[in-house]
Parts: C-alpha cells; structure tokens; sequence
C-alpha cells in the first residue's frame, strides 16, 4: 500500500514540475524575445547588447552579496541532498530570480540546473507535509531531479537515467513514471506558446567511410572534455578568491563583450545550432572549430564568474560544431562527423554512459547508433589523465 501511494505522490509531483518547468521555460522564452529583439527592434540605443548582460550582473552581484552564490550548481544540490536528505527551499524565490537573470542575460548556460534545485526544493517542502511519504523523501528527490532532466531534454528515458547514474539508486520506474507525467503535462501546456523542443532529427548517414579522420574526432572529442574540465576547475578556482559582487560585474563584462563580438555564442546554443542545422556548409570551417572552443571557455567562464546553471545544452553545441568541422575538413559525412564528435564529448565530461546514449539516440538515426554505443561505452571507461582527474575530484 505504501509503494502505491508513493507512486500516486510520483505522478501528482510529476504534474506539478511539469507545471512549474513549463512556466519557468516560458518566461525564460518570453524574456529573451523580450529583452534582446523587441526592445532593441523598437528602441535604438547604441551598444545595446553590451550594457544589457552589464547591468543584469549588477543586478545578479548584488543579489548573491546578500543571499549567497545562487542558482546552485547540479553538484552542490546533490550533495545537500545526500548529506541531509533534503533541499533547503527557503531560498526558492531568490533562486528562481537569479536563474531568470542568468538566463535572460546571455550566459552560456542551460536552465537544468536551476529547475533541479527549485524542484527540489518544492518536493522538501510538500514532502514533509504529507506524513505518508516523509520517509520516502529521498526517493522523491531524486524523482524531481529526473523529471526536470527530461522535460528540459526531451527525453524521458534520459531524466530517469540520468538520476539513476548520478544518484546510484535503484528505482528506475518511479523515476521513468513520474517523468512521463511531467513531460506529458509540460506538452499539453506547451501547445499555448507552441514553442519547439529542441531535438533536431539528424539525416540518415549516406555512406559509412571508414578512415583515419574518425580516430583524429574521437581523440580531439575527448580533448576538448578534458580542456573543458580543466578549464572550468582552474576558473572556478581563481574566482573563489574574488568578492561575489566583483566578480558577477566581471560576468556581465564577458558576456556584453561576447555580445558584440560574437552573438552566436550567447545563451545556450539551443537555437543558434537549430539556424547551423541548415547552413553550416557554408559557415567558414575554421570559425566553427573557433566556436566550439569558445563555446567551452566562454560556458565556464559564466560559471566561475557567478553567471550559474547547467553545461549540457552549451556542451551539445560545442559538439556539433566540432563535428562539422571534421566534416567539412575531410569531406565526411555531416551526420557521421557530429557523432563522433558529440558520443566522444558528452561521453567525457558527463561519465553517465547510459544517459548519454539516451540522450543522444534522439537526434541521430539508427545506423548511427552503433557508433554512438560504441564510443560512448569506451570512452566514458577511459580513465580521466591525472592532470584532469587531480583537480576535479579534489
């Protein structure tokens, strides 16, 4: 009887995540269109695009001077829930804000992060209202944190996953339930706004060429994870020394700078790689390798400098871009290319190989899916080199 009402309490809470990430997503939407085309289409001030992300980190420095660095990152929510058993949801509102203005100020960063901490949080506080599900809150938490992965992904087979690699529990169906139950409620809502997933369906791969350009990917895939590691734990690492208001200022400099030199690697990627899904042979080769590194220096960047949120959107792009690249420099297939390029990675920094290959079966067609399975599966088991494995675990 227990295991049912959890189950029921799973879908209900599933529902209302759905509810709350659909909102959250909306207003993010809505307030970039806002903020970045509408106002600059009916008003011409000069740069713009550069004091906006300025005056969003004074706004964001002086939030976190008074409550603390928020959003919190993935990591952080997950070892306050494995070391209390629970989310502190006192901070809710401030967090929800922070995020907004991180979002909709142009940081290269995905909304996951804060909508795991938020629903989170959510979960501590009806969890302990409900005295048949007090003992089960553990096990909600790390329902919240799947559902949110696969309403933001797409994908619920990934949020389930995802949770379960991350948080190594044993409940996979609860998970997969309550994440179809959130993901349902977030499509039904989202036929108001009418705004697309962003899952791109990758063409067939016209022919299999086998070459040494694959091993040259998979190998440069796997660098730029390592250089993303490193990069993000020295930044991170520097800016612990700095005052919290300094540093968000810094933040907004980088990002209004990024702002007028390159647009294209603001925000998330999420919509910049769906305008490349159909022009990227004509983008200059060597500026979509420039690109992919940036992506990666310019996402742990806003991170270190207090700018927070997720990196797998921003990881995503990097990804695909590297992947034209190759193809556009050895004559390969576009789809093959961004394969190998996307398996190795993602399969780097994130260590989750079933998530992962999840994840990215959703974009790529069947007969790529054994390149997928096999590069993900090797890669993730290739030890981390010391020079990357030493900082981030310590």
């Amino acid at each position: 009887m227990k295991a049912l009402i959890v189950h029921v309490y799973a879908i209900l809470l599933g529902i209302l995540i759905g509810l709350v990430s659909w909102l959250f997503l909306l207003v993010v939407y809505r307030g970039i269109h806002f903020v970045w085309h509408t106002v600059p289409e009916r008003i011409d001030i000069p740069f713009y695009a550069v004091f906006v992300p300025v005056l969003v980190g004074i706004v964001i420095g002086s939030l976190q001077q008074r409550y603390g660095r928020m959003p919190r990152l993935m990591p952080e929510i997950l070892e306050e829930r494995k070391t209390s058993g629970r989310i502190d949801y006192r901070t809710i509102g401030f967090t929800t804000v922070t995020a907004l203005l991180v979002l909709v100020g142009g940081a290269s960063l995905g909304p996951e992060a804060a909508l795991v901490g938020i629903v989170g949080g959510l979960t501590t506080w009806f969890s302990e209202r409900l005295r048949y599900v007090r003992r089960e809150l553990n096990e909600l938490q790390e329902v919240g944190h799947s559902v949110v992965l696969g309403i933001v992904f797409n994908a619920p087979l990934f949020g389930a996953l995802a949770a379960e690699e991350t948080e190594h529990k044993k409940q996979p169906m609860l998970n997969l339930v309550a994440t179809i139950a959130g993901l349902g409620t977030f499509y039904l809502l989202n036929r108001v706004d009418e705004r697309p997933p962003f899952i791109i369906k990758f063409p067939t791969i016209d022919s299999f060429q086998f070459s040494p350009a694959i091993l040259l990917i998979i190998v440069t895939g796997m660098a730029f994870g390592w250089f993303y590691l490193v990069g993000e734990h020295a930044l991170l690492q520097l800016s612990a020394r700095v005052p919290i208001f300094p540093l968000a200022l810094l933040g907004g400099i980088g990002i209004g700078a990024m702002a007028y030199f390159y647009p294209d690697l603001l925000f998330s990627g999420e919509e910049t790689i769906l305008e490349y899904f159909e022009e990227w042979t004509r983008i200059p080769m060597f500026t979509l390798l420039f690109f992919s590194l940036m992506k990666l220096v310019f996402t742990a960047f806003c991170l270190a400098t207090g700018w927070r949120g997720g990196h797998i959107y921003p990881l995503l792009f990097s990804s695909f871009t590297l992947g034209y690249f190759f193809s556009l420099w050895f004559n390969l297939d576009g789809t093959l290319a961004v394969v190998i390029a996307t398996s190795a990675l993602l399969a780097t920094v994130m260590r989750q190989p079933l998530a992962v290959i999840v994840l990215l079966v959703l974009f790529f067609p069947p007969n790529s899916w054994l390149y997928v399975f096999g590069i993900v599966a090797i890669v993730s088991r290739i030890p981390l080199p010391a020079f990357v494995q030493h900082p981030v675990n310590n």
